[in-house]
């Protein structure tokens, strides 16, 4: 639907600081499966599993979190991201580290900025007090330690904790142990910096929105979908059954917030945002997005118009995304949660409301 909202947008990023703040000690380790989710037909990247708000992390920075999840190959986990922002700096972007020189909410050292420096909201600069840009960074850096942890396979640990032991101690000490430092290395400060972050991984992983999405058997995205259409079209089907509010920005279809509900063109958003890539916030924007398509050809991923109630063929008022084997995902009108159609019945309406009038692929494969 049309709204004036607009909502700030981050790729990729990762951050690094020697001091962890303000988390007392658990001795919990989260189980995470760090598989690609690029295989056989699957969805995917599952970077929509992140639990926001209450519990959670902030709902102004899920977007960043997501998108910075969405954009690593090597199966960094949105969860995780969020966890090491609590770690670090209880997600304060105005966060300083006396004595030591860690800055803004993922806790850089000025030295670790300059390599990962990045500008997340595209103003033109790179600062470590945007969250955005900080956030962005924080990604792009855990997401190399990530690979060089999978690159180790003997060392002790798995690629996640690998990777937080490089954030936090650098990696030539997990070169130097082989794998995590031990407690007894710097009065265990990264032995405990891994546990911290995973066991708050844990309690920042959402639960499965429904877990009854009903597709049909043997539904799955064909061989060769682009990483962001698996990443966009798995986050979108996880938001079924979430109900609708016009206006809402869809940053936690499943919750108690009206305001965090989805409506049509924000599910759209935040679908491709949390596959990294930023799209305008209202229909009347989207359908200039990327390149048309015959509606004869649709692809997974492609946005699908139609004027709705209140739009026009040249304006259209409504947008879904199609997922393949003739199906829509949309946020459809008040009153009715998030659901899956058939692409048939938007192609073949006699409705001037209901009919396909233009369709958009947004990732080109």
């Amino acid at each position: 639907m049309r709204v004036t909202r607009w909502l700030a947008v981050a790729v990729g990023g990762a951050v690094m600081t020697p001091v962890a703040l303000g988390v007392g000690v658990v001795l919990l380790i989260a189980a995470f499966d760090e598989g690609d989710g690029e295989s056989g037909g699957s969805l995917g990247p599952t970077a929509g599993s992140l639990r926001i708000g209450r519990g959670g992390v902030p709902s102004e920075y899920a977007p960043m979190i997501l998108g910075a999840a969405a954009d690593c190959d090597a199966g960094l986990q949105p969860a995780v991201l969020g966890a090491q922002l609590k770690q670090e700096s209880n997600f304060d972007p105005r966060a300083q580290s006396p004595g030591v020189g860690a800055q803004g909410i993922a806790q850089f050292m000025p030295g670790t900025w300059s390599t990962w420096a990045t500008d997340g909201n595209g103003n033109g600069t790179k600062s470590v007090w945007e969250p955005a840009d900080a956030i962005a960074g924080q990604g792009k850096f855990m997401c190399s330690l990530m690979r060089k942890g999978r690159a180790h396979p003997q060392y002790d640990g798995s690629p996640t904790e690998l990777a937080l032991a490089g954030y936090n101690a650098g990696w030539g000490r997990v070169d130097e142990y082989g794998g995590v430092p031990p407690a007894s290395f710097a009065q265990g400060q990264t032995y405990h910096y891994v546990r911290n972050i995973l066991a708050l991984a844990k309690q920042f992983t959402a639960p499965p929105s429904s877990g009854d999405v009903h597709l049909p058997a043997g539904y799955a995205l064909p061989a060769g979908t682009p990483r962001e259409v698996r990443t966009a079209v798995a986050w979108a089907l996880r938001q079924k059954g979430g109900w609708y509010q016009l206006g809402g920005d869809c940053t936690d279809a499943h919750g108690t917030s009206s305001a965090r509900w989805c409506d049509c063109s924000s599910l759209m958003q935040q679908a491709y945002r949390a596959a990294g890539i930023s799209i305008p916030r209202v229909t009347y924007d989207q359908v200039r997005v990327g390149t048309h398509v015959s509606v004869d050809r649709p692809k997974p991923g492609d946005l699908v118009f139609n004027p709705g109630s209140d739009g026009s063929d040249a304006r259209p008022g409504h947008v879904g995304m199609y997922i393949g084997d003739d199906m829509v995902i949309e946020a459809p009108r008040t009153g009715v949660r998030t659901r899956v159609v058939s692409y048939s019945s938007w192609r073949n309406s006699t409705s001037s409301i209901t009919r396909v009038t233009e369709v958009r692929r947004v990732v080109q494969w």
